[in-house]
């Protein structure tokens, strides 16, 4: 009709523009390299994630020691349809396209998962705020453990105190039940440039997660590492049945793992180094003449006290529990050292005194001394013996490789498909990187880090 108002120039312009629908970028704008492409690729939004590591800690309380974070998620995309928006006299439309979130049980998004906060232009400062906007979009929001994250409850891992160590593992599914959009519609990434000063002070050329003031230690446990990862699972089968759903879309996932390990060096310093020196010490005995038995079975003695010395100085420290630990192993290895020793020492006496009434069967003396080289021979295969049990398995098994052991199966450094809960099940599939934070870490960067991990494979990540 000629009296019709005249259609919107610009989307912001129409009060019924469908902003909540899901922009398509250009064809011809490049992706980023994935290790797996959904064959029904639809143009999708690529969506760059960054963590931001504030503070983390292991709080003990009640026999139970609890894991909590502070964090916030940053999610970055381009939507064209606000290229020129008129940020100085609009406000960013209430029911724009960001992508839905489902944060795992027990990990909180807050208002991002409820779907009530707003993405922001991103682009200008506070002296451009009247520049029209870009395309680029921001959407940051806080993340939590709502009651923390008790682990304590893996008690497996307690076999190898004081080497023991956890992963805990936390999983972001981007996909709304009233609004499905699979992985071709929407592909996550670990690839947010770095700019050029942060590239040469970080050496880093990706943000993937940002330290800001987090320490590396907590009460007794320190920060082993963080990984981050992009995966994907396929969607239940109530997902399936949707009309845009096809054969081979999956849900996409992002992945968040803490690896955590208890600070070993008051137990190595003050029990397990103590202990061991005991051990050897015990080798003194060896310098005393195998003919003065008494001695020697007294500095044993006095060696034997000494554990129950040294275990009382860290009592107070070790968890009470139903089985026994690295700490306790080394304990009885030190008694069993200190045992052989002493058994071999009555050995070695037995073996070289001369017979009971022997003067009464010869006149020769020199054939009732005490046997000198016999007691030496037998000195010489006991602390042969003894020095193989406690470099071999005392302190190589029972010890070193007890705590390897278990920190490879159970311990930060399992592999994430390794975990018990059901997003263990569900894999990287596109990119995997894990920071170190060692002492190399915290010497360079300290509490402020912005920068990416180390790649690692899928199946070892």
């Amino acid at each position: 009709p000629a009296d019709a108002a005249p259609a919107p120039l610009f989307p912001w312009d129409d009060p019924d523009f469908p902003w909540d629908e899901r922009p398509f970028p250009p064809p011809d704008r490049p992706l980023p390299p994935s290790m797996r492409i959904s064959k029904n690729d639809n143009n999708p939004v690529v969506v760059e994630i960054v963590l931001q590591l504030k503070k983390w800690e292991v709080v003990a309380s009640d026999g139970k020691e609890t894991f909590r974070i502070t964090a916030n998620i940053e999610m970055y995309w381009t939507d064209d349809r606000v290229v020129g928006f008129p940020t100085f006299t609009k406000a960013v439309p209430q029911n724009l396209w960001r992508p839905r979130l489902n944060g795992c049980s027990g990990f909180d998004l807050g208002a991002a998962e409820a779907y009530e906060l707003v993405p922001r232009f991103y682009g200008y400062d506070t002296s451009q705020e009247h520049r029209p906007a870009d395309g680029r979009i921001a959407m940051t929001f806080p993340v939590s453990l709502k009651e923390g994250f008790d682990i304590s409850a893996d008690m497996e891992r307690f076999r190898s105190f004081p080497f023991d160590s956890t992963r805990v593992d936390l999983s972001i599914v981007v996909f709304g039940a009233k609004r499905p959009e699979f992985d071709k519609d929407i592909r996550l990434s670990l690839r947010r440039p770095n700019l050029k000063s942060i590239v040469d002070k970080y050496e880093s050329a990706y943000q993937h997660i940002d330290v800001d003031g987090a320490a590396q230690n907590s009460n007794d446990y320190e920060l082993a590492g963080v990984s981050v990862a992009v995966g994907g699972h396929d969607p239940p089968s109530r997902f399936t049945n949707d009309l845009r759903f096809k054969e081979g879309d999956q849900m996409p996932d992002y992945f968040i793992s803490f690896h955590i390990k208890r600070s070993s060096t008051f137990y190595v310093h003050n029990g397990i180094q103590p202990m061991y020196t005991i051990a050897f010490f015990g080798f003194v005995g060896y310098a005393v003449e195998p003919s003065d038995l008494a001695n020697r079975v007294a500095l044993c003695a006095v060696l034997f006290l000494s554990i129950y010395a040294v275990q009382w100085t860290t009592v107070g420290h070790i968890p009470r529990l139903p089985f026994k630990t690295v700490m306790d192993y080394v304990s009885e290895s030190v008694s069993s050292v200190l045992m052989l020793i002493l058994v071999g020492d009555c050995v070695a006496y037995h073996v070289a005194r001369p017979k009971r009434g022997c003067l009464k069967d010869t006149l020769d003396e020199l054939q009732c001394q005490f046997d000198d080289a016999s007691a030496d021979g037998v000195d010489l295969i006991c602390g042969v013996i003894v020095l193989l049990y406690v470099l071999g398995y005392a302190v190589g098994y029972r010890t070193l490789f007890a705590a390897y052991r278990a920190t490879k199966s159970n311990g930060h450094q399992r592999p994430w498909g390794s975990g018990s809960y059901l997003r263990n099940t569900w894999r990287p599939s596109t990119e995997a990187y894990h920071l170190k934070m060692d002492a190399e870490y915290c010497r360079r960067w300290g509490k402020k880090f912005l920068g990416q991990g180390v790649k690692v494979e899928r199946e070892k990540w």
